[in-house]
């Protein structure tokens, strides 16, 4: 998939103060919460990659367990819905937490609302839905998701959460991992695309691949793209995006990347335990049904080339130690 878009998050102990509603002691153990089952399953899968390979990624990126949603994501009739039923126009809204991951040991729950993170609020939900630049909205979107990144990664982090119309007040903590920002978008393309920090998955790919051992194949490659940099290359080599960035010197770069993609993309896949023999037969229906347009301006190897790299880094990982099952490592 060419270069080209919540957040995980992790939690340890509520904290009751005057005015707030105190919420009782999480349990050692708590399943997952989700609005969408959709969404759910994606970041359950990204968050169990970041998790365990982290020692393949030399940034360290804090894990949570927790994806975000936001007013302006939706069209007019949906933001009304979220409004009145979540109070979406007062922060980031939770759209779904990992099962036993830190944000579900905190008890923060799908449909609770951010509020603020160490006593400063987020960007303004409603000012953002009333921007018209889609650009524009979404780089605030991602402002707001960095700014809790950047509380995490100073330490246990304070969040004043709205739910069912009480605040309580929510102390979180992150475990490391790889960087694994990733969204699920409704459409009807069968795509995955990396834009250097967000992983983004159509629904269409969603239903395209037939287990989580392929979707991890999947999430795997891109989030490659965005650990190894390949955005940043690309454009430090001037390959330019459209049609030009298709053809001949250009068209090599970026089957380079995708190759290597490939290849790193099943190691994290791998450390995370899913079986990424699973490649083979993904990109063979793949490329029966879509592998056309791949092969015109051949910005993406061939299918027996993919099967070769494969069949190689199988080869090459059946020599390394999968990484002990680790859980986090938050309090």
């Amino acid at each position: 998939m060419r270069v080209a878009a919540a957040l995980p998050i992790c939690a340890s102990l509520l904290l009751a103060l005057p005015g707030l509603a105190a919420a009782p002691p999480a349990p050692a153990h708590i399943a997952a919460t989700t609005l969408r089952a959709d969404d759910l399953r994606v970041v359950t899968v990204a968050y169990r990659i970041g998790l365990a390979a982290r020692r393949f990624c030399p940034q360290p990126y804090p894990l949570t367990g927790l994806l975000l949603h936001h007013l302006p994501e939706y069209d007019a009739q949906g933001r009304g819905m979220e409004i009145a039923r979540y109070g979406l126009d007062r922060g980031p809204g939770v759209l779904a937490t990992v099962e036993d991951s830190p944000a579900a040991r905190a008890g923060l729950e799908a449909g609770d609302v951010l509020l603020d993170v160490d006593g400063k609020t987020f960007p303004d939900p409603k000012a953002m839905a009333a921007e018209p630049d889609r650009k524009l909205w979404r780089r605030t979107v991602e402002a707001s998701e960095a700014q809790l990144e950047d509380a995490l990664r100073q330490g246990p982090a304070r969040l004043r959460v709205l739910r069912a119309g009480q605040e309580r007040l929510v102390t979180l903590d992150s475990t490391p991992g790889c960087p694994i920002r990733i969204r699920l978008a409704r459409s009807k393309q069968v795509n995955a695309f990396a834009d250097g920090r967000y992983v983004t998955l159509t629904s269409a790919i969603l239903a395209f691949v037939r287990n989580d051992d392929e979707l991890a194949v999947v999430i795997g490659h891109e989030l490659a793209h965005n650990v190894l940099g390949h955005k940043e290359r690309l454009e430090a080599e001037d390959v330019p995006e459209g049609l030009l960035g298709k053809i001949g010197k250009n068209a090599a770069r970026i089957r380079t990347t995708e190759e290597e993609a490939d290849r790193f993309g099943l190691k994290l896949a791998w450390a995370a335990g899913y079986d990424v023999t699973a490649a083979v037969p993904y990109w063979q229906r793949f490329y029966a049904a879509y592998g056309g347009g791949l092969q015109i301006f051949r910005t993406h190897p061939g299918l027996r080339a993919r099967e070769q790299l494969v069949e190689q880094a199988i080869a090459e990982l059946s020599h390394e130690r999968r990484p002990a099952a680790q859980g986090d490592q938050s309090p």
